[in-house]
């Protein structure tokens, strides 16, 4: 047992140090998805209604929780129950309407994703990896 623990270990350790560019780039990937609003709060901070809609203090009617926003202003979603409330005053509720197409924080975000997809192509291609 122990050398079939050994040689999985063995084999676990030398494809993460063979494919270390990969795992970098899947683990921003990850961070980049996962910490979306924080993302776009840093380059939307300067629009009053994102800013009150992230920073929005609402509970969940029925149960009570703290909501959290949820794609775009006026919208929080209750993480407890999952259901989707709209918040806030008439400028975030008219948000949704005037939105531009994409926002800075988004482009940012889109940006940064294709370069790490272009990047980990370009090093599979001319690393040999694949060929």
């Amino acid at each position: 047992m122990e050398t079939f623990l050994s040689g999985v270990t063995g084999t676990i350790t030398h494809f993460v140090l063979k494919y270390w560019v990969i795992f970098l780039i899947l683990i921003l990937s990850y961070l980049f998805i996962t910490f979306r609003h924080h993302i776009d709060y840093l380059f939307m901070k300067k629009d009053p209604v994102w800013r009150k809609w992230y920073k929005g203090v609402f509970r969940c009617p029925t149960c009570l929780k703290r909501l959290k926003p949820d794609d775009y202003p006026p919208n929080y979603r209750c993480s407890k129950c999952g259901n989707t409330y709209s918040f806030g005053d008439r400028a975030a509720k008219e948000w949704s309407n005037s939105k531009p197409l994409i926002t800075k924080g988004e482009f940012f975000r889109y940006i940064s994703l294709l370069s790490f997809l272009a990047i980990g192509a370009l090093w599979l291609f001319y690393s040999g990896v694949l060929g």
